[in-house]
Formats: C-alpha cells, structure tokens, sequence
C-alpha cells in the first residue's frame, strides 16, 4: 500500500496504475529511503521513482531535494513537469545558470551536475540540507566530459553527507550492479517498456528483424530513409532519421522534403509552424530555409538551432504537423520526443581524422526513442545497411550484441585536477587522508587499483602546486588565492597556466587578443576548421591584429580552432548579424548560444584570476566589459541601454541611432518620439518607462494597449 506523500503524488499526476519497474521501486523501499539503482528503457517510468522518494523523504525528514541531469534542455523539462509538486506543498526551483552564483531557492531543486557542483564549491553548507538526492542518467559517468564531473560530485556528497538517500536512474547497462555497490544501493533491473520495441535491418525493399522475420518495404522513390519514412507515414506513424553530422541531417531532409505529397502530416499545423519559425530569432536564411521544410512536413533538429526553433520543432512533431524529423544523435540525449519508427542512417561517425563505428550503447539510446506510449501500438529501431555483406555484422553487433560497460573517466588528470581543487578551496578535505578519503568513495577507486589511485593522486596535487593554485604539504593543504578564484569561478586548474603563458605571447590587450585569450581556456567551446578556412582566419588575423598573426601555432589543430572562436566572438561584440555569421563561419543561432554562454562565464571568471596572476586592473576590467558585451553582442557604447529589459542588441542600436546614446537621455524622452523608432513598440516603450521610474505614463500604455496605438496617440 503506498504510503499517503506517495498517494497524493500519484493523485496530481492522474496515475491510476503502476509500471513495473515503480512496482518493483515501492517493494525494495523508495519510501522508507532505501538507496536505489534503477536500470530500465526509456519511457518505463524512472522518473516517477525519483518522484516517489522525493516527496517521501521531504514529508519524513524535511530539508531539501536535488535532482540533477546531465544537460540543461533535460532540466528545463524535468522543472515544468515538477511544478505538479508546488499544489502539494512543496516549491520549486530550478539553477542552471552562472557557476558563481551559488544561492538557489527551493524545497525541489533541479539542476545540472556541473551547477550542483559549483553550488557545494561557493556555499559548502548547502550540502547539509540535502536529504535526498537523485541522478538522471548515470551511466553518464562514463563519459568523458560530463563523466568526471558526476563522479566526484557524488563522491563528494557520499563522503560529507552520511543518511541521505540517492536514487540514480540510467539506461540498461551490463554493470549495473557494479554501479549499485558503488552507491551501497539496492538494484532494480527491468527491460519493461511500455511500448514493444522492434529491431531490425534494412535493405533494398526489406527490413530483417533481430527475430528472424522480415517485411517488404515499398521503394516508392529508392532512398532509403525516405522510403522507410514514406511506408511509416502511410500507417500513421511518425520518423525520427539519425545521422552522425549536421550537414548530412539538412541533406536528407531538403531531399525527403522532395516528396512531401508522399507524406502523411496535418498541414495546417505545419503551417502554424513554419510561420511561428520565420518570426523566431536568428540568421533569416535559416528561418527560411526550416520554414519551407516544415511546411512540407518534414525538419532537420541539431545543436546549430536556436532553443526556440528546437522546440516549436519538436512540437510540430508532438501534434502530427511532421512527418520525419532528421536529427544528430543530440535530440536521443535531449528531450522526450518518441516516434514509432526510428531509423538509423549510418553507424560510423567522422572522429579523430577517421570514420569510426559508434557504440552499442549510442545505438540503443537512439533505438530507445522507438514507440510512443499511448499513441503507437509497437515501436521500430531499423538501422539502414549499405550493403547485403553487412545486415549480419550489424544485427550481431548493435542489436544482439553486449552493451559496454561504464567505465569510470574520473581518472585523466583533468578530472583530478579539477575535483581536488575544489575539495581544498572549499574546505571540504584538505589533507591527504580526508583528500584520499572522498576519492575511496568514487567508482574510479573500485574499478582501479589502490596504487593507480595514489599515483593519480599525487601527479594531480603536483600539478596544482606547480601552477601556484594551492601550497602545503600532505598534512594541511590551502588554497592560494589564485586557487580560490579559480575554484570558485568554477574554471578548469589548467586556466592558470595557460592564461599566464597566452598573455606572455599577447602584443596588445584589444578585442581580438582578449578575444583570442578567452577562446583559448581549456573550458571553451571548439568548432571544426575546414583546411579551406585556414586561410580565411589568416586574413582576418592580419586584417583586425596583424600583430598577432606570429604568435600563433599555425601548425597546431587546437589554435586554429581558438582563432574561429575568437573571430566569431570579435564580430559578435561588434554587433555583426547572425546571418552574416553563419556565412563567415557556418555557424547557427545554437552555436552562437554555446559560445556566448561559454565565453561570457570564462571572460567573467577571467576578469577575476588575471589579476591575481599579476596582470593589470585595467585588463581586468576590460575582460569584467568583455563579459557584458558577449552576453549582449554589443559594443562599449550599448552596454547602460541593454540593462533595460527587453531591450537587446538591435532596439539598443536603434535607440542609440535615434539619439538616446545614455539612459539620463532616454529619461526625458517623450513616448510619441520612442513609438516612433523602428522595433520600439507599446509594451517595449512601457518596459523603458517602468525601468525609469515613469511607471504613471507606463500604466497609461498597458491601459490603452489592447485599444490599439492610435488610442494611446
């Protein structure tokens, strides 16, 4: 019977019956905090589970709830579907954000690993009120970016915080159980879904399932992925196509868009959909470009989007205003967006100079998204073959074959680095025994030798000492100050020594080199360079800072791809358009999004570590300048105007060409004259009215809004 938190839960959700894997969750004792590993398909329920436990363990013992996903998109989703909690007396919140701010409100708190990590570095005490603490996907711990990250996180709460309960949710995985020692939990295993799930190879007019039975596919047009999608649409299913890169995705989806007449979709909603999508943001080609697909049932879905465009996207397709979808495995990653047939392109992805195969694991996420619960009666996984000799290989590898094991990525130096750093910094281990002591409580120290523990250990505090961000010995270790800024701005250890030896090799200190400097962090996000665009950067160098060109490694892949950064981060402060970026540099609204974000916290945490290395406290203060501009895309004279909310980078520039260059001028300006500038409407005019105090006259607007702007004239 549950208990009265979990019947009031189930209640405001509108469950009337359990899934096997939360069936089996309420017997092992989620409600009496027991510590849980749960292992399952995508869509069997975990996160309801995690539910469970939270408002159990907050009804018992109060204190707080952490809930933490690899990736913002996933916690943006995860905070609208808890707001079901806020009607049963508990609020919540939600902190993705800066990594220096570390106040966050809420009983339920959703974040990211790396927020909830930054969180314990700048406010150790938070951890205390944490009773209960669940992860979404944690298999993640292997992998290589967010994996070490994860890791030490939880290490660290399991090594200060004795009675909390943990409940980590994750994909099938082979050592799953390895993973619940790890965590002294007890283990759910189901392969339960709610939809079944069909696996099979296609080619030339057939697909072959796992199970030995075949089905004839019509070669209506003789591409494959279109044919397949073609055959689903007809029974009134929808088509997820991946495939491994960008530019192939908006290939397949221009020409599958060829035959939209063969397509089954509600066109009045794909009409919706292209309209809101021409008055999203970002470079009109592509607005243009998605729109026309869209209209014709079918989009492409990759990280180059905006956020917007993702989700009036992935809506269209929720409503049966698409058809096919053609994605790069980050929508698998990313939000719930199921389809009763997914279709696997190719298996090889381009890495490291080389076309590689992907991962079992990778397959069966993607494979995952088959079948929507409640919509479709099975779901598909068909992976498309490129020739007769390899239907067998790919049946024995992907789909029958062994998943990987997660392996811990706690053990590169970086990872080591950067989890010792903040156990000094913020106090919570600074001796070699209590530093060793969390580090027993990771899975790096289960999976690897004792001796292999130590050496990593101490090859990590060596390199902390010798970049001057802490000094001791192995009885008290302390931070220096320039460890505590990098700690508590929450930037790789390596920044330290690479932004000593950059500013060494800098000739000037203007918008490229400073530009130049912050692309070059470790943390940084990285594009590809084409060779043809070598020499393109070249120009541009020479063009904007001839001074620079020599004191770069032209030679080193890892330099180029800090040149593209710095020149798209260059134009961006100098308010070039997203259209002409994405011609400079083939570069989308979701790229620039990713970049903006990471180079304004770097630039912000810089402004900080730089003159603590010795630097100047005008460099400081040009990078703290820098940090505003990236956020906004503006140059120096926008930044008093892009305080005023709702006022971006272009109704900025056109209040400054209308000669309201600061906001003592924009006080005394008249509603009539500001209605007048192009973009400067009824509601922006009342945000710079209330924003200046003028909230008689803003209240005037809002009264005559509705009745049009001739009224208000």
């Amino acid at each position: 019977m549950p208990t009265k938190a979990t019947g009031r839960l189930l209640e405001a959700l509108g469950y009337k019956s359990l899934y096997p894997p939360q069936v089996k969750a309420l017997e092992a004792g989620v409600e009496k905090g027991v510590n849980l590993v749960v292992a399952a398909p995508t869509a069997s329920g975990k996160t309801l589970i995690g539910l469970i436990a939270i408002v159990n363990r907050l009804a018992e013992t109060g204190g707080r709830a952490f809930y933490t996903t690899p990736l913002r998109s996933v916690a943006l989703e995860k905070h609208r579907e808890f707001k079901v909690l806020e009607p049963l007396g508990y609020s919540v919140g939600i902190s993705i954000g800066d990594y220096e701010v570390s106040s966050v409100r809420g009983d339920v708190v959703v974040t990211t690993y790396e927020k909830l990590d930054s969180i314990l570095r700048n406010e150790p005490s938070t951890i205390e009120s944490i009773n209960v603490l669940v992860v979404d996907e944690l298999h993640y711990v292997g992998d290589p970016e967010r994996g070490p990250v994860l890791e030490s996180l939880i290490a660290k709460i399991l090594a200060a915080r004795g009675g909390l309960q943990v409940v980590a949710l994750s994909a099938t995985i082979p050592n799953a159980e390895e993973l619940a020692e790890w965590l002294n939990a007890k283990l759910i295993v189901d392969s339960w879904r709610p939809v079944p799930l069909y696996e099979g190879v296609y080619w030339k007019g057939e697909i072959r399932y796992h199970d030995g039975s075949s089905r004839k596919i019509p070669e209506v047009v003789g591409f494959p992925d279109v044919d397949l999608a073609i055959d689903c649409s007809r029974e009134g299913g929808q088509s997820l196509v991946f495939s491994q890169s960008r530019r192939r995705v908006v290939n397949l989806a221009h020409r599958a868009s060829s035959f939209s007449h063969k397509l089954n979709f509600d066109d009045k909603i794909a009409r919706e959909a292209a309209g809101e999508l021409m008055d999203s943001g970002g470079p009109r080609i592509l607005r243009e470009e998605l729109s026309n697909l869209v209209s014709r049932g079918v989009a492409y879905h990759h990280a180059g989007l905006s956020n917007e465009q993702r989700i009036i996207i992935e809506d269209a397709f929720r409503r049966k205003g698409l058809a096919v979808i053609y994605a790069t495995p980050t929508l698998a990653a990313g939000v719930n967006l199921p389809a009763r047939r997914v279709i696997v392109d190719d298996v090889l992805r381009y890495e490291g100079g080389i076309m590689r195969p992907i991962g079992v694991y990778e397959y069966k996420q993607l494979a995952g998204r088959a079948g929507r619960p409640g919509l479709d009666p099975y779901g598909e996984a068909i992976i498309i073959s490129s020739s007769s000799e390899d239907i067998e290989d790919l049946v024995e590898t992907y789909i029958e074959g062994d998943i990987e094991r997660v392996e811990s990525s706690l053990g590169g130096l970086r990872g080591l680095r950067h989890m010792i750093l903040g156990l000094i910094a913020s106090g919570f281990a600074v001796d070699l025994k209590n530093i060793t002591r969390v580090m027993e409580r990771t899975l790096y120290s289960m999976q690897n030798s004792v001796a292999s523990l130590r050496s990593q250990v101490s090859r990590a505090i060596r390199d902390l000492i010798e970049w001057g961000l802490i000094e001791g010995s192995g009885n008290e270790y302390k931070a220096t100050l320039l460890g505590f800024e990098v700690s508590r701005n929450y930037l790789d250890p390596e920044t330290a020594p690479k932004a000593r030896a950059i500013m060494g090799r800098l000739r000037g200190y203007g918008d490229v080199e400073l530009s130049l400097l912050v692309a070059s962090m470790p943390d940084m996000t990285t594009l590809p360079v084409p060779k043809r665009e070598e020499s393109d950067l070249i120009e541009r160098i020479l063009d904007e800072a001839p001074k620079l060109v020599d004191s770069i490694d032209w030679m080193d892949p890892k330099e180029v791809r800090a040149v593209k950064i710095a020149l798209i981060i260059y134009d961006w402060i100098n308010e070039v358009s997203e259209d002409e970026l994405l011609q400079r540099y083939n570069v989308g609204p979701g790229d620039i999004a990713m970049i903006v974000d990471n180079a304004e916290w770097i630039a912000s945490g810089l402004s900080n570590v730089i003159q603590v290395l010795g630097f100047s406290r005008e460099i400081s203060s040009n990078l703290k300048i820098l940090a505003k501009r990236i956020r906004h895309g503006i140059k120096p004279e926008l930044i008093p105007l892009v305080a005023i909310p709702k006022i971006g980078r272009v109704r900025a520039r056109r209040l400054y060409e209308a000669g309201y260059k600061a906001i003592h001028e924009l006080a005394l300006a008249s509603p009539q004259d500001l209605l007048k500038i192009p973009g400067i409407g009824p509601g922006i005019v009342r945000e710079i009215l209330e924003y200046l105090g003028r909230k008689e006259e803003a209240l005037k607007i809002s009264k005559s809004e509705g009745k049009g702007l001739d009224a208000y004239m």
